[in-house]
């Protein structure tokens, strides 16, 4: 089994899942289990509370903050100074205080001693405290009475006759003033127990900081391979995804919540002194470890179902607001129809057809018009005025509105006629202007249409004639090929017989093998791919070569050849090798088509400024096709198709003639065949 394979293996993935829980579990027991040391002691001995210096310790800053307190609590009193320092006996650093005429402490200590002093704090009323340390307990002499606008303390004073407590206010004495300090010596077994602790925590808590990693490396682990398996990458699911995504979700905060919540209330009452309850920790750590592993079982359930794409499907929320979205989508276009339906029977009762449009804006226009007519001329003879000039003005504007209507209609039914088919429909006797331009374009789209038409037809009866005649075409020799191939394996046969199987193969292979070289030719310079290397020839030249390279072919025919080719230059610009291939392939043509016994005619001569090779011959078949098709691919003027032509010769011709910049016409009178080439004379004007 490869990686892949191990990884996604059932017994790894519960390793992992294990492992999660494992994890969970020692660093909650570590934690927990510290906590509770120190809660068994009291908090107040946790001196540790995760600072990152003993000098920003909240223990350090207890020492100086209580002594503080104590001293103002103990004037506010009225504690004896001999009895305070009795019951501070035990306080490892330096005191003094002063409120009024009353001391307390060591009256030798001033703020210079103390402000040298490795921790110190200087109080006095109003809360102005001075300090090395970054915070302090409490805001001892900061207690302020807006009635006396003064800083002091309040006491408790009975009256019997009321029965019950007031407050009365002291002020604080301007002298009054609190000093606390540390030395270095003095604060060492502070430190060295603070440090014990942070040691002790520290570790505890790296410790659980290691599992807890671990876990989260393995859970990212289980989250790219829950759900596949090594044989496939199919997601597979189980009973507990088929819960739907709030379910789910609910389960997973009421079971972690549940566990969670009893165990911090039990860490809760232990922390206060309920130690009678220690006894439930362990189980509810348990609980604790077993509802996080049914939580993670959830979470994973939840990944699956989203590597799967069912979430959606699976998410009742997400199907609800999509099934209100969609109803609101349908009630919207509802509505929107309902509306438009009578939006459109609207505009169609008044504004559907244009002689109903017409008619109400020209009444629109006419009353626009009286309006202002009626507005410009008041008065009877105003009023006159603006009747007959009204009513002539309408008489005038419906004549022209009757006139535009009937050349709208005379329009709108030429165009009906045409979308119906009748091509052949021609608008006449039209007024000038812009019916005469819009009956001319309808004229001519019918022209434009029918002869789109003709040249539809003639495309559609070309390719079936093209499938026909290049099926014909390969299949005549492949069906020879396979026949006698056969009869090769089969029959006993003669060396002699043999051989002429044989070569009856190999010339039929031959025919293939040009007619799948022809068809790639034609298909290059058609397609613009063959590359044209032009240059001067001399087209008397090119003539003379053609006729000698088909000497044989012309003689073997039985065929005469009159050429007429002058002894003197005719220059062109063209390619040689494609202009050879042409006159080849013109000449070749004579020798399967032209009758036997009779004579080509083959001719070079200058006419205006061009050089012209014209061919003549007489045809052995009756020629009952347009010159203009013969030139087209696989188009042969032999309808029986028995000779061994490819019918792609005229058309490679034509292609390579056009290409090189000449024109290549054909022509037919009776049985006699022509093809003229043309070409302008290069460099030079022929005498």
């Amino acid at each position: 089994m490869n990686i892949k394979g191990i990884l996604r293996s059932t017994v790894v993935k519960l390793i992992a899942f294990a492992g999660i829980v494992g994890c969970f579990a020692g660093a909650l027991f570590l934690v927990e289990n510290t906590i509770t040391d120190f809660a068994a002691n009291g908090l107040d001995q946790m001196v540790y509370r995760f600072e990152g210096d003993f000098a920003d310790s909240s223990y350090m800053h207890q020492q100086l903050g209580i002594m503080c307190a104590e001293m103002a609590n103990a004037f506010e009193d009225g504690m004896d100074a001999a009895e305070f320092s009795r019951q501070h006996t035990d306080f490892a650093g330096n005191y003094f205080g002063r409120m009024g005429d009353k001391t307390v402490g060591d009256d030798t200590l001033t703020e210079a001693a103390a402000k040298n002093s490795a921790f110190y704090m200087i109080t006095r009323p109003g809360g102005n405290v001075q300090s090395n340390v970054g915070m302090y307990y409490g805001y001892p002499l900061a207690v302020y009475d807006e009635e006396t606008d003064s800083y002091g303390y309040y006491t408790e004073e009975d009256t019997a006759e009321e029965g019950w407590k007031f407050n009365k206010f002291h002020p604080y004495p301007e002298n009054t003033l609190l000093l606390v300090r540390f030395t270095d010596a003095q604060a060492a077994p502070i430190k060295a127990e603070w440090e014990t602790q942070k040691t002790q925590i520290t570790g505890v808590l790296h410790r659980a900081i290691v599992l807890t990693c671990i876990a989260l490396v393995l859970f990212v682990y289980l989250l790219f391979v829950t759900g596949r398996k090594p044989e496939d990458e199919d997601v597979h699911l189980v009973t507990i995804d088929r819960l739907p995504v709030e379910v789910n979700v609910l389960c997973f905060w009421a079971v972690l919540g549940t566990a969670g919540g009893l165990n911090l209330a039990l860490m809760g009452e232990l922390l206060n002194g309920t130690n009678d309850m220690s006894i439930l920790l362990v189980p509810s750590i348990l609980f604790f470890v077993a509802a996080f592993a049914f939580a993670l079982e959830l979470t994973l359930s939840l990944v699956r179902v989203i590597k799967n794409r069912s979430f959606v499907q699976q998410c009742w929320s997400i199907r609800f607001v999509r099934w209100c979205w969609r109803t609101a989508v349908k009630l919207c276009e509802s509505l929107w129809h309902g509306l438009g339906r009578l939006r459109r029977i609207f505009a169609r009762a008044l504004f559907g057809n244009y002689k109903t449009r017409n008619v109400v804006l020209l009444f629109t226009a006419y009353s626009i018009v009286l309006a202002f007519l009626a507005a410009v001329f008041g008065g009877v003879g105003g009023s006159f005025f603006v009747f007959v000039f009204g009513t002539v003005w309408f008489l005038a504007a419906g004549y022209f509105l009757i006139k535009r209507i009937t050349g709208f209609e005379r329009i709108v039914d030429a165009l009906r006629r045409l979308r119906a088919g009748d091509l052949s429909f021609k608008l006449t006797d039209m007024p000038e202007g812009v019916f005469a331009e819009m009956a001319e374009d309808i004229n001519s789209l019918g022209d434009g249409m029918q002869a789109a038409l003709q040249n539809e037809v003639r495309a559609e009866r070309m390719k079936s004639e093209l499938i026909t005649n290049v099926s014909h075409d390969l299949k005549t020799p492949l069906t020879s090929i396979l026949n006698y191939s056969d009869l090769l394996g089969k029959m006993d046969l003669t060396p002699e017989e043999a051989n002429d199987y044989a070569r009856i193969i190999h010339q039929k292979g031959l025919r293939l093998k040009n007619l799948t070289s022809d068809l790639f030719d034609i298909s290059k310079v058609q397609s613009g791919a063959e590359q044209i290397i032009s240059e001067r020839l001399d087209a008397c030249t090119l003539a003379r070569q053609a006729l000698a390279e088909q000497d044989k072919a012309v003689q073997e025919s039985g065929l005469t050849v009159k050429a007429a080719i002058p002894e003197r230059e005719l220059p062109i610009w063209a390619d040689g090798r494609k202009l050879s291939r042409v006159l080849e392939n013109l000449i070749g043509n004579c020798v399967k088509y032209a009758l036997k016994g009779t004579r080509v005619f083959l001719s070079v001569a200058e006419e205006n400024g061009q050089a012209i090779i014209e061919l003549k011959n007489t045809a052995n078949y009756e020629m009952n096709f347009a010159a203009d098709e013969i030139t087209e691919r696989f188009v042969r003027g032999d309808a029986a198709r028995s000779t061994e032509g490819s019918g792609l010769g005229l058309a490679i011709a034509k292609s390579y003639t056009e290409a090189c910049g000449g024109t290549f016409d054909v022509s037919v009178d009776g049985d006699q065949f022509k093809v003229r080439i043309g070409f302008p004379v290069y460099g030079m004007t022929a005498k």
